[in-house]
């Protein structure tokens, strides 16, 4: 019966940790109504991976038939952040994502349960182990979207500036194509941004347009800044504006955004070693300068 009350407490716990936590955690989602349409697969299938996560390997074998047995799961968890995290919807599907998030919080806390004879307190902590195990895939999605996100923004004004003056001389097109495989080269694939615009031109090569490709990237990645990119040049095509004016605009204020970013990250730093300061050295300096000084001079007294 004590094992069952545990059991029964620890639900009751953990399901409050979730009732509490679990909306904060959860990743925010766009009310534009665009952008909460699914995105056809010809769309992204060429700007994501194959690939699994690693924790993903070791819970398919269980994930993937619970997953089958219940394809209701599809519905808690979006494909959009799956591709936004540069993942294939169809090689990890959402239910699949879900499925690792019960198993892991359910043998976090079946471990809790056995170590409970030989440690009284092992079901304790087993507790928020088991919420973080919960949460665990789809913060790591989240996570994931949200660095491709920046690093994309961050290479796309040095992108702009290579492109630019290229672009003048043998049409975006060309410029766009070029750069994208030298920096592709140049950095060992390491630069994503020009991985994904590689995949754009090849799409662009088989009939797409580029603008569009590049629109797909944007609605992929998330990256509001590239879509309306794709809308300028589209645009400044349409009424004969120049292509190297448009570029150097987005260029100039892409920078300007950073720049911003960056002051205001600058302009935290001071509060935060206040609080530093305040929060450890000063505890400090009274423990172990202050209080054996008073009880010094109490002792002579």
């Amino acid at each position: 019966m004590e094992l069952f009350g545990a059991a029964a407490t620890a639900l009751a716990v953990f399901g409050l940790l979730m009732a509490v936590f679990g909306g904060a955690l959860m990743t925010p989602r766009r009310l534009d109504a665009i952008r909460a349409v699914a995105i056809p697969r010809h769309r992204y299938e060429r700007l994501v991976t194959a690939d699994q996560p690693v924790w993903e390997r070791f819970l398919a074998p269980v994930a993937t038939r619970l997953a089958a047995r219940a394809p209701a799961f599809a519905s808690q968890v979006s494909a959009r952040d799956i591709i936004r995290a540069g993942f294939d919807p169809e090689v990890i599907t959402p239910a699949e994502i879900y499925a690792a998030k019960l198993v892991l919080a359910v043998t976090i806390l079946g471990l809790g349960l056995v170590l409970t004879p030989l440690f009284g307190a092992a079901l304790l902590l087993a507790l928020p182990l088991a919420f973080v195990g919960y949460v665990f895939p789809t913060e790591y999605l989240g996570s994931r979207a949200k660095a491709r996100q920046a690093q994309m923004v961050r290479e796309l004004p040095d992108f702009l500036a290579l492109v630019r003056p290229l672009a003048a001389k043998h049409g975006l097109e060309h410029a766009v194509a070029d750069v994208s495989d030298a920096l592709h080269e140049a950095s060992a694939g390491t630069n994503l941004l020009a991985r994904q615009i590689r995949s754009a031109v090849a799409s662009y090569g088989t009939g797409a347009d580029l603008y569009t490709a590049m629109r797909d990237i944007a609605a992929a990645s998330d990256i509001e800044v590239l879509d309306e990119l794709a809308a300028a040049l589209s645009q400044s095509r349409k009424v004969g504006k120049g292509i190297t004016e448009t570029l150097t605009e987005h260029e100039r204020s892409l920078r300007d955004a950073e720049r911003n970013r960056l002051l205001g990250a600058a302009s935290t730093v001071q509060p935060k070693l206040a609080a530093i300061l305040a929060g450890i050295y000063l505890p400090m300096f009274v423990l172990l300068v202050v209080l054996p000084l008073f009880l010094s001079t109490i002792g002579r007294i």
